[in-house]
This record gives structure tokens, C-alpha cells and sequence, in this order.
């Protein structure tokens, strides 16, 4: 539809609007021309016009991005806040679905499981880091049961809050090798 083109050719890629302005009329001069000369270069022609347009993304294409990254970003803030998956859809103004497809198209997985992997990352983090209890890393993780958080973190890392913390203790490892030197 003219109104609403594949690829705007508006100048603003690296190449400008005259030049992609003068493949069209290049083409059609080839076309014109005929012959086994004028078929070789029209279709030469062609190839240029199509790997000129297939490096500019269309407009819409752009959109769509930005707004996947934004709705991301703000996820990724909100994800440790004990939403369900509709509140968090409507805190960030999208609805579900759309929520669904950009993280979907953006990560390989859905909302839901992604929440879950930022929540355990954090987890991680305050556990190595932090001599918290783990129903106060339950809490800043978005989980008001600590019961739970721990049968999901022992279900997603293979151990238990506490066996990853003595494991995984980054203030100990420091410790331990200042007396190593």
C-alpha cells in the first residue's frame, strides 16, 4: 500500500535518497535497454535494491523494538515486586499478551519463567553477598513465603539457599585469600 511503505526512502540510511532515487531509474533504463546486457544489469540493479532495503529496518520495525526494550527494562525493575503477571502487565500499561510476546521474541522464554530467573539471580547475589536471613531475601525477592522460595531456589540452582551461601560466600573467599598470601 503507497500510504504505508515496506521501506521509507527518506535519505536518513547511509545512503541517500538520490541515490536510492537513482537505482529505480538506473533499473528502468536497464529494463528499457533489453538484450542480454540490459537483463544482467537490471538484475544487478535488483540485488542492489534489495540489499539496500533489507539493511533499513522499517519505521514500525523500530517502534517495536524500542518499545520491547522499554517494556523489558521496566520488567526487569519490577521483577522482584510481588505482582502477579496481569498486575505487572497493567503497572507497565500493556496488556498480557503483548507483555507475553516481547519477552517471548526478546529472550526465548515467557514472563513468567523470566521473573523467576532475574528473582534467583538476585537471590544469588544477596545470599553470596549478604548475611541476610532467607526469609528476608525471600521477601526483597518478591516471595512472601520463604517455604516456597526455598523449594523453588533448591528446584532452579540444585541447592539449598543456605548450601549456596556457604558455597558461594564472596566475603569468605576474600578472606580466605588475604591469609593465602
Amino acid at each position: 500500500m503507497r500510504s504505508q511503505p515496506l521501506v521509507q526512502l527518506d535519505g536518513s540510511s547511509e545512503i541517500g535518497l538520490e541515490e536510492s532515487l537513482g537505482l529505480f531509474v538506473a533499473l528502468r533504463e536497464a529494463l528499457l535497454t533489453g538484450g542480454p546486457q540490459g537483463d544482467l544489469d537490471a538484475s544487478v540493479l535488483c540485488q542492489r535494491v534489495l540489499i539496500q532495503t533489507g539493511t533499513q529496518p522499517s519505521p514500525g520495525a523500530i517502534d517495536a523494538r524500542e518499545k520491547d526494550t522499554r517494556l523489558l527494562s521496566a520488567l526487569r525493575e519490577a521483577a522482584n515486586l510481588p505482582l502477579t503477571l496481569s498486575q505487572l502487565a497493567a503497572s507497565l500499561k500493556v496488556p498480557v499478551p503483548e507483555l507475553r510476546h516481547a519477552v517471548q521474541s526478546a529472550t526465548g522464554v515467557g514472563p513468567k519463567e523470566l521473573i523467576i530467573q532475574l528473582r534467583m539471580q538476585r537471590a544469588q547475589s544477596l545470599l553470596a553477598d549478604t548475611d541476610l536471613p532467607v526469609q528476608r531475601i525471600a521477601s526483597l525477592t518478591g516471595y512472601d513465603d520463604p517455604a516456597y522460595f526455598s523449594r523453588l531456589f533448591t528446584k532452579k540452582t540444585r541447592s539449598s539457599p543456605s548450601q549456596f551461601r556457604r558455597e558461594h560466600r564472596r566475603a569468605e573467599r576474600a578472606e580466605q585469600h588475604t591469609w593465602d598470601v
